[in-house]
Formats: structure tokens, C-alpha cells, sequence
């Protein structure tokens, strides 16, 4: 399954909002613009949502070939709230075996400041 194929066929991406701008197995970009439902009590955007970025532009990165990859470990670190109204996550292929696929997504607010760093690992479902 390609990428915009497995967006298209993600539910919750779609009600958050994330859209795909680019994508292959090895860099994949998504973007999401802020909205008032995914705002915190503090009125900043909410860890959930940075998180769910990162996760679904891991996802599509991973999916981005034939093959079909679960996510099997992920970790964020948050470094800064978000300043603006949007965010994209930039997901980069570190390392893949023949059945694991590492990646690291760096997420960024809309004024080019790092405010969360992502990592996960997949592995390939088997046929």
C-alpha cells in the first residue's frame, strides 16, 4: 500500500486533520494545521496531537512501499510548546533489515523550531 492510500484509509488521521505532502519509505512529510480542539488547558497544542503527528507520518513513511509494516516500538521527547498554527513531522529512514524498519521524525511548529523528536521501529507483517 502507498502512502496517500493508507491516509486516505486512516480515520483518525483524517478527523485530526494531518495531511500527507510527500512521502516514500525513506522521508516522508506530514502537516497538520492547529485547530482549537487540539489545544490543551494550558491553550497550547496538546502532547497527544504532537504525538499523533510524528506516529502517522511514521506510518506513512513505512507504508510507503508494497510491503505492509506495524508499528512494534515508538518514544517522543517533547523539547518546546509550538509556537504558530501549524506543524509538520519530517520522518527519516535510519536503518531497515528485512523484516524492521527504524525511523526518527522531528517535528517542527510552524516558525521552524524543533518541538519534538520521535522515534519508532516497525516491523514487516508476514504474507
Amino acid at each position: 500500500m502507498n502512502s496517500l492510500a493508507y491516509i486516505q484509509r486512516d480515520a483518525y488521521a483524517a478527523n485530526l486533520g494531518v495531511e500527507c505532502i510527500e512521502s516514500s519509505f525513506e522521508n516522508t512529510v506530514c502537516r497538520l494545521v492547529i485547530q482549537n480542539n487540539h489545544l490543551n488547558g494550558l491553550g497550547t497544542t496538546h502532547g497527544a496531537v504532537i504525538f499523533s503527528l510524528a506516529d502517522i507520518a511514521f506510518a506513512c513513511a513505512c507504508n510507503a512501499s508494497e510491503q505492509t509494516f506495524v508499528g512494534v516500538q515508538t518514544e517522543i521527547r517533547y523539547m518546546r510548546k509550538a509556537q504558530g498554527n501549524e506543524l509538520i513531522a519530517y520522518a527519516m529512514l535510519v536503518s531497515a533489515s528485512k523484516r524492521f524498519a527504524h525511523y526518527q521524525v522531528t517535528v517542527k511548529d510552524g516558525q521552524d523550531n524543533q518541538i519534538a523528536l520521535f522515534t519508532g521501529t516497525a516491523c514487516l507483517l508476514q504474507s
